[in-house]
């Protein structure tokens, strides 16, 4: 790789790296390291290894560093190589993924997605520690644009270095025409479980992402379908949701974006404002068979209002919430966790349904009232939620 210029990438905070390379006749690697001499010969040991991989074999690297793991150091050095070389590089090399990370099932546990800014490097050195059922990584509204390269570096190598154990890893990338398949082909080196895109409006744009996803998995080796989390932001969206819900079988779940939507209209970000935009949107998820997520509650401070939403949402029939700081995400589990008064409503419904097959009964009664299929469906759905969360259910079938 030629270097036609001088480039840096990185900052000085907390957790992060400056890294500046420039052309030279030889290598040269200056270091200001936080944690002192004793971390320096590793700091020059990833950098000579990244630089190995590349074929540079003449640069001057001079890395200022905070704290900042090894991934970090990594990511500001390929950003700031790939700036200096005139964007030309890709740095499409498959990395070994530090942990045993697997494929994720299409119906699994989404109630809370937590959006992390892709170029924090301070947030994302604590990401794996959030613990919710979804993390975002996002590309998109909370990344600057001159800012975008750098992130998806960043991203692409917290995904190979960290592991995430249970909480499924997604990537939400910009939008296809406008930075989108620069991100895809980065980070989808990292194997995420799945990609958020954001803004859609048609299901041209689901089907479009699907065979690039198809590609990609085939030249990266990926061994599991990566997953689509359509975000619905505006009226087009909204109008088109059923179609977009079923335009691939790689869709598992439709999340509502509100704040662009109510700009767009023009409405009151409220829950009255908005709430045929949520009900179109759980009727279109439920209709193709694939889960709703609503919308991100935007005031950090107010917990009891998070809850409330939160609540209003799962009796609309979504599945999950959107969530902006990590100490929402147990206020939004526990607003969507089954109530006693359900649990104990749903084992009695299941208990005499069962009963009625075992006597040979056509109609089933509960407390007064019918027990139809619909019913007895909504009736296991809680017992299913309330097993998955570990929580006691009984002898209910």
């Amino acid at each position: 790789m030629e270097l036609r210029g001088e480039a840096i990438c990185g900052s000085e905070e907390r957790s992060d790296a400056l890294v500046r390379v420039r052309p030279a006749r030889s290598l040269t690697v200056r270091i200001s390291s936080k944690t002192g001499p004793m971390y320096e010969d590793r700091i020059r040991e990833v950098i000579a290894e990244a630089l190995r991989e590349l074929g540079v074999s003449g640069a001057e690297v001079e890395v200022r560093e905070q704290g900042a793991y090894d991934h970090v150091i990594r990511a500001r050095l390929l950003c700031a190589l790939q700036r200096a070389g005139g964007g030309r590089e890709p740095f499409l090399r498959p990395r070994p993924i530090a942990c045993a990370r697997g494929g994720s099932p299409r119906v699994r546990l989404r109630r809370s997605r937590l959006y992390v800014p892709g170029n924090n490097a301070r947030v994302l050195a604590f990401v794996d520690t959030f613990a919710p059922d979804c993390v975002v990584l996002d590309l998109e509204d909370s990344v600057p644009p001159g800012e975008k390269d750098a992130a998806r570096f960043l991203v692409r190598e917290v995904l190979t270095a960290m592991d995430f154990g249970d909480t499924e890893v997604w990537v939400r990338i910009n939008p296809l025409p406008r930075g989108g398949l620069e991100d895809l082909e980065v980070v989808l080196l990292g194997r995420p479980h799945g990609v958020c895109l954001p803004k859609v409006e048609s299901p041209a744009e689901v089907a479009e992402l699907a065979g690039l996803l198809y590609e990609l998995e085939g030249r990266y080796g990926i061994p599991w379908m990566v997953w689509i989390m359509p975000v619905i932001e505006s009226p087009k969206g909204v109008l088109a949701a059923p179609e977009i819900a079923a335009a691939s079988e790689r869709v598992t779940c439709l999340a509502f974006g509100a704040e662009d939507y109510a700009a767009e209209t023009g409405c009151e970000r409220s829950w009255e404002a908005l709430l045929w935009a949520r009900s179109r949107i759980v009727a279109a998820a439920a209709a193709a068979g694939i889960q709703a997520s609503d919308t991100v509650f935007p005031d950090i401070e107010d917990e009891e209002g998070l809850i409330e939403e939160t609540r209003r949402a799962k009796a609309l029939g979504f599945d999950g919430k959107g969530a902006i700081h990590p100490l929402q995400i147990e206020p939004i589990h526990r607003a969507l966790a089954p109530a006693p008064e359900e649990l104990e409503w749903a084992r009695g419904v299941v208990a005499a349904a069962g009963e009625a097959e075992r006597k040979g009964l056509g109609a089933v009664a509960y407390r007064g009232k019918m027990v139809d299929r619909p019913v007895l469906l909504r009736a296991k759905r809680i017992l299913e939620m309330a097993r998955a969360l570990g929580m006691e259910v009984g002898d209910a079938a």
